[in-house]
């Protein structure tokens, strides 16, 4: 009997001490910024920050493997330099857009016919995005050798993702310019 309620109290503390520890917040409480006006921020506040792109053509390892020429090099450099300066417009436009078209809907009433002029401009933002990230992917095939192509494809696939899956290359990977049917076959 006695240990039971040993091992009760014992684990009603340990429960206790696992709630309270989880619930501290070590950082201190936000404090507004200068920025804010009526609960609402600036939209340069409301993305999170993006990590910096890692310049996978500058990596040592990756470099060796993919064997590329000073010349390579620096094309790839170029083609990711006004990539990154158009993403970070995007981005901002992106920012902007998406903003406005959720203060719209935010109205009561909202106005329909913003609204739909919004998300049209919001779709264009966005597939303006995957077309810049298709665009690159091409641009990289036509700097690279076969060979470079499917090391890279190999040692860092992450660069090769144009969308929001990554597709991994397999001993059948083969594509005809015939009939092209993005309906599955069975």
């Amino acid at each position: 009997m006695v240990n039971l309620r040993f091992i009760l109290v014992a684990m009603a503390i340990t429960l206790w001490f696992s709630t309270f520890g989880c619930a501290q917040n070590p950082s201190p409480p936000p404090t507004p910024s200068a920025n804010e006006s009526n609960g609402q921020t600036l939209a340069e506040e409301s993305g999170q920050a993006r990590p910096r792109v890692q310049q996978w053509w500058r990596d040592e390892s990756i470099a060796a493997e993919l064997e590329l020429t000073d010349d390579q090099v620096r094309v790839i450099n170029d083609l990711m330099t006004v990539s990154s300066g158009d993403a970070n417009q995007q981005l901002q436009q992106e920012r902007q857009v998406t903003l406005r078209y959720l203060r719209v809907l935010a109205q009561e009433p909202y106005d329909a016919a913003l609204a739909d002029r919004l998300s049209e401009r919001l779709i264009e933002v966005l597939a303006n995005e995957q077309r810049r990230r298709i665009q690159n992917v091409r641009a990289l095939r036509d700097i690279l050798t076969q060979e470079q192509w499917t090391t890279l494809w190999e040692v860092a696939p992450r660069v090769l993702q144009v969308g929001r899956f990554r597709a991994l290359r397999g001993p059948k990977i083969s594509v005809s310019g015939a009939d092209i049917s993005l309906a599955p076959t069975p």
